[in-house]
């Protein structure tokens, strides 16, 4: 689930022209993948936190 509200939330970010006109089309598109990535990487996290949750808490054993 978590996993397709990224899709979402990325296909609606993306749906503005991927040119913008005027200087720093390419830094536009390096900043739209950065959030991409971002958005990505906060999503597996999630999955493993919730899959796995002794990896990522200390005292998980411990409760």
């Amino acid at each position: 689930m978590t996993a397709q509200l990224t899709h979402e939330g990325i296909q609606a970010r993306t749906t503005e022209p991927a040119t913008p006109a005027g200087r720093g089309r390419l830094r536009e598109a390096c900043h739209r993948i950065h959030l991409a990535i971002q958005e990505m990487n906060h999503a597996s996290r999630r999955v493993v936190e919730l899959q796995a949750p002794w990896t990522v808490d200390e005292q998980w054993h411990r409760k």
